[in-house]
């Protein structure tokens, strides 16, 4: 009689601490590529901030350099950080889409939501030119010629307006922008930096109403964050905040200085 032999086929897996082995190894080479590209990104992102705040202060150094000294900016908080934006309402309404509320001002200029903002940039650019070319003919035209022939009191704008020259209006003070050779010198560097795009100068506007803005300032770090400046002791710095995201910590960018490239110009 034939006898048929059937031989058994032994099936060979993975046995359990095997599988830890491999997850393990994976683990650790999807854990050194997640830390290589952050790193690479943090280096990215701090060559870039270095870049910006250093350009910025070249800025900042050639307005000590004319005037004698750093800008005083009136919003800086408890801290002495102070924003870099310079903005202002062109056209105001009311609108549910934009959130945005129309600005109301009394016979004697007093308002609480004009939305100005004179943040570092604004001693960069000619600013009575700048508000009165962008409001002409605008429902705030004479709100901001009110307010430069008689500030509201305790307000940003007499702070700010506190020094200039006694009797200005609005048509008056861009009379001497007009012919301020040292502002005109100022500006034409910020243009160089704006060319670079390290800076900005833009008017955002409302696609369901006439609500418009003016802002101009500085390009967020490396981090998407604001730049602030600080004026301490009159030592003015451009400073970002850093990975952490935190003013006044250990790996805070702070400007040191760098050129302006005169090439770069218009």
């Amino acid at each position: 009689m034939r006898k048929t032999l059937f031989l058994k086929t032994v099936k060979h897996g993975f046995t359990l601490v095997e599988l830890l082995v491999v997850i393990v190894i994976i683990g650790i080479l999807a854990g050194g590529i997640f830390m290589m590209t952050r790193s690479a990104n943090t280096k990215s992102a701090e060559a870039k901030t270095i870049s910006q705040v250093h350009a910025i202060a070249t800025l900042l150094n050639e307005y000590k350099a004319i005037y004698g000294e750093y800008p005083l900016v009136t919003d800086a908080d408890d801290e002495g950080y102070s924003s870099l934006n310079f903005t202002f309402v062109i056209n105001s309404a009311s609108c549910d889409v934009c959130g945005s509320e129309r600005v109301q001002y009394s016979e004697g200029n007093e308002c609480a939501n004009d939305g100005v903002a004179f943040g570092l940039c604004s001693h960069f650019i000619p600013r009575a030119t700048t508000i009165a070319s962008s409001t002409n003919g605008t429902n705030m035209e004479d709100y901001y010629k009110s307010q430069f022939k008689k500030p509201s009191r305790h307000s940003v704008w007499e702070k700010e307006l506190r020094g200039t020259r006694e009797g200005n209006t609005l048509d008056r003070t861009r009379a001497y922008e007009a012919v301020d050779l040292n502002l005109q010198q100022i500006n034409r560097s910020w243009r160089r930096l704006k060319n670079q795009g390290l800076v900005f100068e833009t008017v955002f506007g409302c696609e369901q109403c006439d609500v418009a803005r003016y802002s101009a300032g500085a390009e967020a770090d490396g981090w998407g964050r604001g730049l602030k400046y600080r004026n301490e002791g009159g030592a003015g710095e451009i400073v970002s905040a850093g990975p952490d995201g935190r003013f006044g910590t250990a790996d805070d960018i702070v400007s040191g200085g760098a050129a302006v490239d005169e090439d770069d110009d218009e």
